[in-house]
């Protein structure tokens, strides 16, 4: 529901002093009304001590029923707004800039409180379409000449006429301006995914099989570094986002296959958690330092040493929103020098699907 925001014209206010005025008159009533009902137990009882008891627990009731109705309403229309303006605030800090408070009371305070904060959403929306927009602009026209530094490089390579120095310069150029291309489509990617916030795309699929493909597309890759791979994957089917789920497994395999060492092993396994898919992919790499691991998923984030030479620090990034948009989660296993194993988490959603 898109709220118009309207600025409230903070007008006839009502002052503190008038507030303390109305709970002196309302006392006032009381107290006049507590005369009233002591005249007529008067009248009752002739004991001039049971008439001073009366009086007081007379006095004592209208208190307490002003003063419990007084904090009542008070304290329901505050929490109202406390409560409005919390799931409001977690909506924003998950990246849901589409979240919007609607006037809760005719107080002019705090509709104008409303209003700023709507204001103040409408603004953090307007950067972030503005940012993804530039990134996603600026990524495609770089990508673009890359692609053709990358062509006529692969060219000149097949000449006959080269020097070794000049094969090897031409080797950089390739390998580079491929490293470049690849930044560029997981920057649109993952630009793609943060102006995301609901996944639309859900389908009934088996994980099992997915991940047996993706293993499938890195059979070269282990081939040319004698790498052994062991899938223990169990039936699992599951109701998500495909596209986005096979960027989770091709990202963590990638990143297996690319800093394990020659003649190592690679395992994937599939368990099941109740109504949750445990994957987890585990290699014997360079493994990943404690202090890395604190800034794994961050955009552009490169451990220094072997793992930043070929990385270009989005692929885990992509992982981790991916994971946010299919409700998954995912956690880090690693010591250096030993191994990593990466171990998501997501829901089979299949008993709130419906079967076509």
């Amino acid at each position: 529901m898109k709220i118009k925001l309207e600025k409230p014209e903070i007008k006839s206010v009502v002052s503190p002093w008038v507030m303390v005025l109305g709970v002196f008159a309302v006392w006032v009533i009381g107290l006049v009304l507590g005369n009233f009902i002591n005249a007529i137990i008067t009248d009752y009882v002739e004991s001039e001590r049971s008439q001073n008891l009366w009086l007081v627990i007379v006095y004592f009731v209208l208190s307490a029923l002003i003063g419990v109705g007084l904090a009542f309403l008070i304290t329901h229309i505050t929490m109202r707004v406390i409560r409005e303006i919390n799931v409001n605030i977690n909506k924003i800090a998950e990246g849901d800039f589409t979240a919007r408070l609607s006037p809760i009371t005719k107080n002019p305070h705090i509709n104008s409180a409303v209003y700023n904060f709507n204001k103040m959403v409408e603004q953090l929306n307007s950067v972030a379409v503005f940012k993804n927009d530039f990134i996603s602009s600026f990524t495609h026209e770089f990508k673009t000449p890359i692609a053709s530094v990358k062509g006529y490089a692969e060219l000149l390579s097949v000449s006959e006429n080269l020097t070794n120095e000049e094969k090897e310069y031409l080797r950089i150029i390739i390998e580079e301006s491929a490293r470049l291309s690849v930044l560029c489509e997981n920057t649109m990617a993952l630009a793609k995914l943060d102006s995301e916030s609901l996944v639309t795309e859900k389908r009934i699929f088996s994980l099992d099989g997915q991940i047996e493909d993706c293993i499938l597309l890195f059979d070269n890759q282990l081939k040319e570094k004698g790498l052994e791979i062991e899938a223990n994957l169990i039936p699992a089917k599951i109701n998500s986002d495909p596209y986005l789920l096979k960027e989770v497994w091709i990202n963590l395999l990638s990143n297996a296959v690319k800093y394990s060492g020659s003649g190592g092993k690679i395992t994937v396994t599939i368990k099941r958690s109740k109504e949750r898919y445990v994957v987890s992919v585990k290699d014997e790499g360079v493994g990943i330092s404690e202090e890395a691991q604190k800034h794994m998923f961050d955009k552009y984030y490169q451990e220094d040493g072997s793992r930043s030479a070929e990385g270009i620090g989005l692929g885990l990034s992509l992982v981790k929103r991916a994971l946010e948009l299919t409700g998954g989660e995912i956690e880090c296993k690693s010591e250096k020098g030993v191994g990593t194993e990466m171990i998501v988490t997501i829901d089979k959603n299949i008993k709130n699907s419906h079967k076509k």
